[in-house]
């Protein structure tokens, strides 16, 4: 089973308000200028390249025995085996586990957090 997530917490909020403050300076030129210009168009665009890029490559799939987690940019991807996850909890939308001394926190969505926690449940 494949699927997206988004860093939960702390960082995935940093994150995103990060990407906010470019639209925010699109509008700041908009208003500043009065009438529609490049810096607006191009902010705009940047703006919604970036969050499209950010969504939609973060993604994650289920095998198995452990869940692949592929990075934004790179070609290393984390193979978390579900044996060796320690402190595992689900909220809503959030898987929070341990592995390697490391916490990690993501949000995922509702169907695939549910095929994960039976998998890691019947294991």
């Amino acid at each position: 089973m494949k699927g997206y997530y988004q860093p939960a917490g702390l960082l995935g909020l940093i994150n995103w308000l990060w990407i906010i403050m470019i639209a925010m300076f699109a509008l700041i030129m908009q208003l500043e200028v009065t009438h529609l210009n490049s810096w607006t168009i191009v902010a705009m665009i940047v703006f919604l390249f970036i969050a499209l890029l950010t969504y939609f490559r973060r993604r994650v799939r289920l095998s198995a025995n452990a869940i692949l987690i592929m990075p934004m940019f790179g070609v290393h991807t984390e193979k978390i085996r579900f044996k060796e996850m320690q402190h595992v909890q689900f909220t809503k939308r959030t898987v929070i586990f341990s592995y390697e001394d490391e916490r990690y926190s993501y949000w995922m969505n509702k169907k695939f957090l549910n095929q994960l926690q039976k998998e890691i449940e019947g294991k």
